[in-house]
This record gives structure tokens, C-alpha cells and sequence, in this order.
């Protein structure tokens, strides 16, 4: 009965990256670099058909990739790393006690994130090289980046939805995971057309997805898990 005189007691405001100005200006900026880039995106997007899953070994006459292209990729890629690493962080630890510690985190988290594609990138030259031609790794490792500057663009909507509407964070997570599966068996099935010769080469193969696909992946879920903790 006395509950209005004495009014509501407050509550500590949850922190999380859409109350956290510099991260927030971060997902917003790479938002703002890929508009200002788009032209190049669409020219990029063009064959991604072919840079996806396609094998053909002689490049086509009429396929160009500058320099302003490299750049509009490299922005996705690293645009995916944010994605994936701030996914992570609302998967462990949706609330932090403190800004500085969930900056901290997130920092070491993007490492994570980033490390495993640069080990990626290396470990497909090494294994494309040694197994095929240069023009086949090529395509590979093409394949690869192509597939990463699409998760860029797809990851950044159940990122953004999970930022401002915390309630969905389990719900996107799965939609990214879904989304990022998808895009990654594509990956797969062109690297699978790429090195099958004979019914031998499906072991090496399946070392192949044991090896670059799956185990680094569960090393990089079980670091991140590590890191949380702290929470």
C-alpha cells in the first residue's frame, strides 16, 4: 500500500555492445566502409558463383579483380571476424560486470576469431600446393575468401539483431550458425571437386575436415569458453 511513497528500486543497467558507444561505432563503421565500397562489392559479387563453388581452371576473359575489389574483401573479412567474435561473446557471456573487462574479452576473442582464418589461409596454401597445382590452390583458396566475405555480409544481421534486441541472442546465434554452415559446405564441396582423383583420396579428405575444418574450430569455441568464464 506504501509501495508509491516509497517508488521502485533501481536496477543496475545490463552492459552489453549496444550500450557501449566505441564498440557500437565499430559495427556501425564497417557498415558505413562496405556502403562506401559497394560498388566494388557488386563487381566483386558478380562471379561469385564461380569463385564459390565453381572449379574451372582457365580464367575467364571477362573476370577482373582489381585492387579496389582486394579491399572491398578484406573489409568483409574482417567485418566476419567482428561478427563471429561478438556472436561468441553472446553465446558464453550475454552480460558482462564491467566494460573494461568485456572490451578485454572481446579483444581477445577477435584474436581467436582472426587467428583462425589467417591459420586457414596458410594451412590451405601449404595443403593446396603440396596436393594440386598452383591453379587449383588458387581456385581454393579463392573459394575460401569469397565464402568469408559473404559470411561478412550475412553474419552482420542476426549480429545487429542480437546487439539491440538481447532477447533474440539464442535465436540468432542459430541463425548464424545455420547461415555459416551453408556457406561453408559450399566451401567444402568445391574443395571436394577440386582434390578427388580416386576413391583413396577420400581419406585424405576426410583428414583434410578433421584437420582444417572441425578441430580448429572446436579449439577456437573451447578458448572462447575459457576466456567467459571470468564472467
Amino acid at each position: 500500500r506504501v509501495g508509491y511513497l516509497q517508488g521502485k528500486s533501481l536496477e543496475p543497467r545490463g552492459i552489453s555492445v549496444a550500450n557501449d558507444s566505441p564498440l557500437l561505432a565499430v559495427l556501425f563503421l564497417f557498415v558505413v566502409v562496405v556502403l562506401f565500397n559497394y560498388h566494388h562489392c557488386r563487381r566483386m559479387f558478380k562471379n561469385i558463383k564461380e569463385d564459390l563453388v565453381g572449379v574451372r581452371r582457365r580464367a575467364n576473359a571477362f573476370d577482373d579483380h582489381t585492387a579496389n575489389e582486394l579491399r572491398a574483401s578484406f573489409v568483409l573479412i574482417l567485418q566476419m571476424c567482428v561478427c563471429q567474435s561478438l556472436l561468441l561473446y553472446y553465446h558464453f557471456a550475454a552480460r558482462a560486470s564491467a566494460y573494461e573487462v568485456m572490451n578485454r574479452q572481446l579483444l581477445m576473442i577477435f584474436g581467436l576469431t582472426a587467428g583462425l582464418y589467417l591459420f586457414q589461409i596458410v594451412a590451405y596454401l601449404v595443403v593446396g600446393n603440396v596436393f594440386a597445382d598452383s591453379a587449383s590452390c588458387k581456385l581454393w583458396v579463392r573459394g575460401y575468401n569469397v565464402s568469408a566475405a559473404i559470411s561478412g555480409i550475412v553474419l552482420i544481421y542476426p549480429t545487429f539483431i542480437a546487439t539491440f534486441y538481447p532477447e533474440t541472442t539464442n535465436a540468432m546465434i542459430i541463425t548464424a550458425l545455420i547461415l555459416f554452415i551453408l556457406i561453408k559446405s559450399l566451401f567444402v564441396i568445391k574443395g571436394m571437386r577440386i582434390f578427388y582423383d580416386k576413391i583413396y583420396s577420400l581419406l585424405y579428405f576426410i583428414l583434410y575436415l578433421c584437420t582444417l575444418e572441425i578441430i580448429p574450430l572446436i579449439f577456437v569455441y573451447s578458448e572462447v569458453g575459457l576466456l567467459c568464464k571470468c564472467f
